[in-house]
This record gives C-alpha cells, structure tokens and sequence, in this order.
C-alpha cells in the first residue's frame, strides 16, 4: 500500500469511528470499538468488565471553591452521603487556596478537613484538583511570574494536609488566565516549555508533600480544538515528564468528544486517560431536561469505554439531587434526599449495569 493509500485508509477509518460514536451518542446506545490507540477492552467486553476496569468519581459541590455560609456542617455531610450512595469510589474536591492564605477563613478549612475525614471514614479515595484561588478570581490577579511561585506553595500545602490518592495539578490552562494579570500578553503563558517547566514543578512539589500521591493534569477539550498546536504539544510533552501519572480531559460537548478522539487516535497515549470533567450542558438544566440528562450519561459512559477512561468524573453534583437549589442550609440538606433521573443512570454504570 503506498503512503497516500495509506493516509487515505487512516482518515476512512477515523470517520468511520467519529460517524459511530456520533450515532452511538444519539441513539443513547452502548457499543465496544477495538481502540486504535491500545485499549483493553475487546470488542466482546461486557457491560460489567469494562466498568471493572473503569473508576469513577463525584464533585463534591459543597467543599469546592467559594464556600457559602449556608453551606454548614449538615450540608456538606448531606451532599456527601448523596455522592457516596451513587457507588463511585472517589470524591473530587476542588480546593480554592484562599482559606490558607493569612487572614484567610479557617471555617472553611475546618469544613474542607471534616469533609475529607468523612471520605476517608467511608473508605472513599480523595481526589484533588487544583482550583487556584478566591481571591485572584475576584479581582486580585497576579503576575504569571508571582502566579506560578503562588501556585508551587498552593499544592504543597494542600498535598501535605490531605495527602489525596490522585492530584490534578493543572485544570485547563485557559481557565486561569482571569486569575493572571498579564496573561494577554506575557509570553511565556502561551509557552508550551514554560507550562512543562511549571508541571515538573507542581509534581516535584506534591511528591516532597506527600509521596504516595499519583499526579495528573487536565485540559479542556474544547481549548484543545481551538488551539492544538499549544494543546497538542503540551498533551504529547507533559506525559513525559517525571511523576505524572494520567493526563485528563474536561469534556462538555458531543464536539469536544470527536476532538479527544481524534487527538488519542493521532497521538496514542503513554499514561492513563481520566474524562475528568463532563457534563451534557455547562450550565444548570431543568427538569424537562432530566430524562435527556440520563440519556446522556449513558452514551457518555459508551464513549468513556471507547477511549479506555480509567477514570470518568461527571460533573453533576447538585443536579444529581434536583434542578431547583436552594440557598438556605435547611432545604439545601433536605435537597440533597433526592434523586434526580441521571442520578439514578450514573448508580447504574457505576454498578456495571447501564
């Protein structure tokens, strides 16, 4: 076969495979491909096998970036208990460094500590991903020079009060640029070597902190199709870098999925792939939504095994309960009593049995 031959079958069979995953996804059907980037999992894996092979997690909402005065004690053990009852063997925190900078809200670092003591106690595994802070969000930006030594002190703070099982390092180089003042025009932040220099860095951090943790980054999607050059780079180079152990990607639309896959099908992987982040809206649904959302979660599910995910991470947290939220600590523990329908589809492909 001549090499134009030989590119010509490549892209057939490519089409091939975005053409099923987009009918599989519509269809909401499960489906086994035989990967093209060295999966695991045969075209003859059941349902229960794959989801063996496959871990999952939930976003505790209630621990995570700015932390609400109503969301007390009782909310966040209530939140808890309804993520840990979906069967998912981890919980994701996603810690804003504020509480632990001087004058910082030591309540909130109380909350945050009381909740992973819970997920330890209920033999949950503790994920943390890097949430830079409270206060570069809301209005004190810094430098990228003073951003990046803030950042080394953040994850060896936080890696040596919660030594986590699995810390993501970097989420989505493009959402920290309101946190930076001179993002727009600094450089080296659309630098592929500054932000490897900046991973070994956060790496070699975590490790002197706590040396048992497995440390990966996250990208977006959608980022990764607007500029794959730095993204493309970026993925292929920060897999060798030492003490990485995954590398993940936040996945928030059917055309974010076709992106990944062509991504993992030109570049197979060295590391396990984490869908860290995926949700079938980014932003708050409705009930007349609830049963698409369901659907969702198990054509997601169909695409995670076709990828080989190690680990899927939905994005849902408080829609797991409901879609009206409310903001007073009574009825927000009570929400969190209820089911909503993906939910109910997520405890399903959880237990193998989608």
């Amino acid at each position: 076969m001549s090499g134009n031959d030989r590119t010509r079958e490549r892209s057939r069979t490519r089409t091939r495979i975005i053409v099923a995953i987009a009918i599989s996804l519509a269809l909401g059907i499960s489906f086994f491909l035989a990967q093209p980037f060295g999966s695991s999992t045969s075209s003859t894996s059941t349902s229960s096998s794959s989801a063996a092979s496959m871990a999952f997690g939930v976003v505790d909402a209630s621990a995570s970036y700015g932390i609400p005065s109503y969301k007390n004690t009782a909310v966040q053990q209530a939140d808890l208990s309804m993520l840990t009852s979906t069967g998912a063997q981890c919980v994701r925190v996603d810690i804003g460094y504020a509480p632990w900078l001087p004058g910082g809200n030591v309540s909130q670092e109380q909350l945050v500590t009381a909740v992973v003591n819970s997920i330890r106690s209920q033999g949950r595994c503790l994920i943390v991903a890097d949430a830079g802070s409270e206060s570069y969000r809301n209005g004190g930006c810094l430098d990228w020079a003073q951003f990046k030594v803030a950042w080394v002190q953040r994850v060896s703070a936080l890696a040596a009060l919660f030594h986590p099982k699995f810390y993501i390092v970097i989420k989505e180089p493009g959402w920290y640029v309101p946190m930076i003042c001179d993002a727009a025009t600094n450089p080296l932040y659309q630098s592929v070597n500054d932000w490897l220099g900046l991973t070994q860095n956060l790496t070699k951090a975590v490790k002197a902190a706590s040396s048992s943790t497995q440390i990966g980054v996250a990208v977006s999607a959608g980022y990764t199709a607007t500029d794959p050059a730095f993204y493309g780079s970026y993925l292929n180079e920060v897999q060798q870098v030492s003490g990485i152990s995954f590398i993940g990607f936040d996945i928030y639309a059917l055309s974010d999925q076709v992106t990944v896959e062509h991504y993992l099908y030109n570049n197979p992987p060295s590391k396990p792939i984490w869908i860290a982040e995926a949700w079938s809206n980014p932003t708050p649904t409705t009930l007349a939504q609830a049963q698409s959302d369901a659907q969702w979660m198990k054509s997601f599910y169909s695409f995670a095994q076709l990828i080989n995910a190690r680990m899927l991470i939905p994005f849902y947290t408080d829609l797991f309960s409901g879609y009206t939220i409310p903001t007073t600590s009574s009825a927000l523990a009570a929400f969190y009593q209820g089911r909503t329908p993906v939910y109910t589809e997520f405890h399903n492909v959880v237990a193998g049995t989608p």
